[in-house]
């Protein structure tokens, strides 16, 4: 008997164990612009986009988008009564006029939400059944604009055949069990006893398996529900994802991180077959050979205009960012090796290095291209070039609308409202860079929470003197000025 997978079932499961849900920067509407205009679209202007979200969960990917872009449209989608409920109180609770969640089925979107500009399913194609994956497309090819954007993620062979081996042993021993908190403790028990207590391995393969079953006893609820636990949850070749978007005429644009389409860092042989292959059968061998398990890649409509090279002539038009791997990069004082990549040829103070050196230097800002173009030593290479490669290889981010944010603290700090609501309930807050973070710190909450843009550093002082020092003013004093920075420098202050 096929388990039931009606829409009453799929939201009574995520109103048991609630999702996680979190924001994810792939999917940005800048994100999304950037790529298209990266690789020959004419994507619609972010600022005053249409933007829908199917699965939107409690709306934590959609909220700081439409706190961030407030003269944008936002509408998500979902079943769960409890997620929503929890979305709309924080919407409520900025007071945000542009964003509605909307108990519907994306099969049935009412007709008055309009069309959209980008289209978001994180989480929804590999885990709805096949109906709702026909409807989710058919919604696409109805709704969506036409030089708009899809992202659409999914779970993707050959990779997950390892997953799928782990998943169908956990089915096998907890689908009995009708108490979800027992069969996540079940599943638990098991991946532990398979993963560590099952002796030497009879072949070397058999390694992989047993990771799989490690990596699932240390997943937390949320992912080991609704992912590893989930019904359904089909994977599928990309090649396939393609085909059936295409029968909806939808075609692949490409990946939301660009990086991921390239081939560097494999042989040459390997190099020389891929550029054997059209660009569909080149990504389906990239799976191959780097065993994909997870894709979360870009759709348009069949007629927009692209051709799938990059455009390096539009990077002139953008804004370029520090990617948190060139930060990382500089912790790690591997800086020249990044830049000697992008300028193999060259020696000594290149524009490359000044580049990198100044996007370090001024993160987490994003600095128009045409303005850094005089301030840097002159090279062979254009810049555009250089960033082209820099941004392919995930060392740099572009933007055609960058994040309106502070990089050093003003008289009057502001922080997100987001940002300081999170902050007054829990450690995890999201910051203007459209990212998730920890603040285990009680009082670099407390401080967070009083950046409302009415204390100068006089007052948050005194403010926090009072409530987390003690009565130690120059240890308060001494916080302040140190955090306020560091807010900065972490996208979490408005200009």
């Amino acid at each position: 008997m096929s388990p039931d997978t009606s829409n009453t079932v799929l939201a009574e499961r995520y109103d048991a164990i609630a999702y996680a849900a979190i924001p994810h920067p792939l999917t940005h509407p800048d994100r999304l612009a950037t790529v298209a205009a990266f690789l020959g679209m004419d994507p619609p202007a972010v600022r005053g986009c249409r933007v829908l979200e199917v699965g939107c969960s409690d709306g934590a990917n959609l909220i700081p988008m439409a706190l961030g872009l407030p003269e944008a449209r936002f509408v998500g989608c979902d079943l769960s009564p409890r997620a929503l409920q929890a979305g709309r109180a924080t919407i409520a609770a900025l007071g945000l006029t542009n964003i509605v969640l909307v108990e519907e089925d994306l099969a049935a979107l009412a007709p008055e939400h309009g069309a959209f500009d980008y289209i978001i399913a994180h989480g929804v194609y590999s885990w709805v059944p096949p109906r709702v994956r026909d409807a989710l497309f058919a919604l696409a090819a109805g709704r969506l604009a036409p030089n708009g954007v899809m992202y659409v993620s999914f779970n993707t062979f050959p990779g997950c055949r390892v997953r799928q081996a782990a998943w169908e042993v956990l089915h096998l021993h907890v689908d009995r069990i009708e108490d979800p908190k027992a069969r996540l403790d079940a599943a638990r028990g098991l991946a532990r006893m398979i993963g560590e207590g099952g002796g030497k391995a009879l072949h070397d393969p058999d390694e992989a398996l047993r990771a799989e079953f490690r990596g699932i006893a240390q997943r937390t609820d949320s992912a080991l529900f609704h992912d590893d636990l989930a019904i359904p949850n089909d994977p599928c070749y990309f090649h396939e994802l393609v085909a059936h978007a295409g029968r909806h005429g939808l075609r692949y644009l490409a990946e939301a991180a660009l990086h991921t389409m390239s081939a560097a860092g494999l042989p040459a042989e390997t190099r020389n077959f891929l550029m054997t292959l059209d660009p569909i059968a080149r990504e389906q061998y990239l799976d191959f050979i780097r065993l994909r398990r997870f894709r979360q890649s870009l759709l348009c409509r069949r007629e927009a205009r692209s051709d799938m090279t990059t455009h390096s002539q539009r990077v002139g038009a953008m804004h370029v960012s520090a990617d948190p791997s060139l930060k990382r990069a500089a912790e790690a004082g591997k800086v020249a090796d990044l830049a000697r990549g992008l300028e193999p040829s060259a020696s000594g103070q290149t524009s490359a290095r000044a580049l990198l050196d100044t996007l370090i230097q001024g993160a987490p800002a994003a600095f128009p291209v045409a303005a850094l173009r005089g301030h840097l030593p002159a090279s062979p290479r254009p810049l555009e070039a250089i960033l082209t490669d820099a941004y392919v290889a995930s060392v740099v981010n572009l933007h055609v609308h960058p994040p309106t944010l502070a990089t050093r603290a003003g008289p009057r700090p502001l922080a997100s409202p987001l940002a300081r609501l999170q902050a007054r309930a829990g450690e995890e807050v999201t910051s203007l860079l459209h990212s998730r973070m920890r603040l285990p710190d009680p009082k670099t909450r407390t401080l967070l929470a009083l950046l409302d843009g009415t204390r100068d550093r006089a007052a948050l002082g005194a403010a926090m003197t009072e409530a987390a020092f003690d009565n130690q003013a120059d240890k308060a004093n001494a916080f302040v000025t140190h955090a306020v920075e560091q807010f900065a420098r972490l996208g979490l202050l408005l200009a």
